[in-house]
């Protein structure tokens, strides 16, 4: 009678813990859904991570990074900000030049005379927490405004829709990472599972194309403009020689995505390897000083692709 006792408390564990391990999230990590946009005719991305940790929600993150346009001698560059809405805090500067709203009747009314009682990202803050507590779908909207977060006039500038999709990649175990630099917009994403597993592994760029003073990103990244990005037979072949890239006379056989897919080709097979980096601005290292042979034709500027890989793997726990 004891070891049948005992078999039947073994069995109910086991129920326990197998119901304690059934979570829709295949594996934990930081998700992030992202939207490209121009704002006062200049680049923004505007971008929601989830955290995940033993299969759980743990929190929200809602962020924007601007950009800034400058002109001089009616000719335009356009450059991202050095610091995000919510590393800018008090400086942001929405209770000094923000317009205050009172939500009245179901109508949103603009407060005259009257500032915001929160920043911006305490606002943000607001709504994460909300978010947490309550879920996407609790969320209710009133004139592209947030009816029943206390202390929140902001928009819902796609925040909410980028929460969900957020959601779906965790679901579908789908890391992607973000880097804005240049005026370009680098991202990373891969399938990752919880052995570590990694697939679909891809590198990309999103270019500008301003018309004259006039900001707009192009309508297709360089891996899906693919050879139309016009790379092989134009752009100059470099050799790594005496420590240094040599531009010879000789057009790169190699298209832009193709160069990109060197690099997550190589991670494929052999890992993530922390100690990845360009070798004199080009190609692929480890080391620092050896120019890893599956990586030599990739002879495009490569830190920064792999700045923005090591900001996705570092988005796995």
């Amino acid at each position: 009678m004891k070891k049948v006792f005992v078999l039947l408390i073994a069995v109910f564990v086991s129920i326990i813990l197998v119901g304690c391990s059934n979570s829709e999230f295949i594996v934990d990590g930081d998700f992030t859904a992202y939207e490209v946009t121009v704002h006062s005719n200049a680049p923004q991305v505007t971008y929601v991570t989830v955290t995940i940790e033993d299969g759980q929600i743990v929190g929200y993150n809602i962020d924007v990074r601007q950009g800034s346009e400058t002109e001089v001698d009616s000719q335009y560059t356009y450059a991202w900000n050095e610091l995000t809405k919510k590393e800018l805090a008090d400086d942001y500067n929405m209770k000094l030049f923000g317009t205050k709203y009172e939500l009245v009747e179901g109508t949103w009314v603009e407060q005259t005379d009257e500032k915001p009682d929160n920043e911006w990202y305490e606002q943000a803050n607001l709504v994460e927490a909300y978010l947490l507590e309550n879920g996407i779908d609790s969320i209710e909207i009133v004139d592209e405004r947030f009816s029943n977060v206390a202390g929140v006039t902001i928009k819902d500038s796609s925040y909410t829709a980028l929460a969900a999709e957020a959601l779906n990649l965790a679901k579908a175990g789908k890391f992607q990472a973000i880097l804005c630099a240049y005026g370009d917009f680098y991202i990373a994403s891969m399938n990752y599972d919880k052995d570590g597993n990694i697939s679909n592994l891809e590198l990309d760029v999103l270019q500008a194309d301003p018309d004259g003073e006039t900001f707009v990103w192009n309508e297709k990244t360089k891996q899906e403009l693919a050879s139309d990005y016009g790379m092989e037979g134009i752009g100059a072949a470099y050799e790594f020689v005496g420590g240094e890239w040599v531009a010879s006379d000789e057009k790169t056989s190699l298209e832009w995505y193709e160069q990109a897919n060197l690099i997550t080709d190589y991670i494929e097979v052999n890992g993530f390897d922390e100690d990845l980096q360009a070798l004199a601005g080009r190609g692929g290292t480890i080391d620092g000083t050896t120019l890893l042979d599956d990586l030599a034709g990739a002879t495009v500027h490569t830190q920064t692709l792999y700045d923005v890989i090591t900001a996705l793997f570092e988005k796995t726990n």
